[in-house]
């Protein structure tokens, strides 16, 4: 690595640091912001848009995301980028307890260190191959873009995304309503903080996964960018570059929406790491397909970063598999009731 390399190397770390920390602090003051609104008389609630803080910790998240996709992106490999952002977990712990003063479990610890090692271990032998995405030219990433390959995955991809999202929408709406949940099979019998962590899980990893599309058109759609300020020409010139620029910003705003509904659901604590995990993953994945680049990676580097995610992955599963409290009392409701059925059976034979 050249002396040039390392100074980019370095201007992209701390860039990513810069907002990673940023996303950490902006997701938890929406978290914060969806807390003290719950906490409001139902005919008080205001909607999103009419909270000031909301807007606060939507706008430093999406300030995080344009500093990490537009500046990290022109200093850092594609592959490390996702997995650098995810030291927001870190971040995302200390201020999920000084602002939202979420009760951190040993479980949602070690979920968390898991999931950081698993990052880790991508970002290491993510980054083992024998290319230099750095020197892609414009023309070569909408070459690489159009590829029949590309487009069936991405399609498919997508298909999947907006699969899921339909699907979470859906389950939202369903349980947002007495009625509509008495009419749902799924959700019936099921109590109302259990449905509400299920559907949030659902729109973190929908929103991670809509996180890696964005990763993925953010490379094309930040050197189109950057090349029309440059060269003072408009680069958007073409069906590829606008769908590109229409993908991106669909898939940003899309990504936005699932994090903000799933934070109004279920902690940052679990919400983060679900959708970095998420992202990591896939946005490793997709960047790997899109430039092309899986044979020039030895194979036992692949077969390590599929260890890297399957790890992940389980770091997820240990963040999402922690008991509801609720439901916990529900269970154990029954059985103190039967002891003290017991009790007064005993007391009642003794007066006798």
């Amino acid at each position: 690595m050249g002396e040039d390399n390392v100074v980019r190397f370095v201007i992209g770390i701390f860039v990513s640091l810069g907002a990673s920390f940023m996303d950490a602090l902006g997701l938890n003051i929406l978290k914060l912001d969806h807390v003290k609104e719950a906490k409001r008389e139902q005919e008080q609630q205001r909607g999103d848009c009419g909270r000031p803080l909301w807007h606060l910790g939507l706008y430093t998240y999406i300030a995080s995301q344009l500093i990490g996709s537009t500046i990290a992106l022109n200093y850092l490999k594609t592959q490390w980028v996702a997995p650098l952002g995810s030291v927001a977990l870190i971040f995302n712990f200390i201020f999920a307890k000084l602002l939202v003063n979420t009760k951190i479990t040993r479980k949602d610890v070690l979920g968390t260190c898991v999931v950081v090692a698993s990052v880790i271990w991508i970002v290491v032998f993510g980054g083992m191959y024998n290319g230099d995405d750095q020197s892609i030219s414009l023309e070569s990433l909408k070459v690489k873009f159009m590829r029949p390959i590309f487009i069936i995955y991405f399609s498919a991809l997508n298909i999947i995304a907006f699969s899921g999202l339909i699907i979470s929408i859906w389950s939202n709406w369903a349980i947002s309503d007495e009625t509509r949940k008495s009419k749902s099979q799924i959700f019936r019998n099921m109590n109302q903080k259990k449905m509400k962590h299920i559907v949030g899980l659902m729109f973190s990893i929908e929103g991670g996964l809509l996180a890696s599309e964005t990763l993925l058109l953010a490379k094309s759609g930040v050197k189109l960018f950057t090349l029309s300020i440059q060269s003072q020409v408009n680069q958007f010139n073409d069906n590829a570059s606008r769908f590109i620029l229409l993908a991106l910003l669909v898939t940003a705003i899309l990504q936005v929406y699932c994090l903000n509904t799933a934070l109004k659901l279920y902690s940052s604590v679990v919400v983060v790491p679900v959708f970095y995990g998420t992202y990591t993953a896939l946005g490793l994945v997709n960047t790997i397909i899109y430039l092309d680049e899986i044979g020039n990676y030895p194979p036992w580097a692949i077969a390590l970063v599929f260890v890297g995610i399957g790890v992940l992955i389980y770091g997820v599963y240990l963040l999402s598999s922690k008991p509801d409290p609720a439901h916990l009392t529900e269970e154990r409701e029954p059985e103190q009731d039967s002891i003290v059925n017991w009790l007064s059976a005993k007391d009642e034979k003794e007066a006798k």
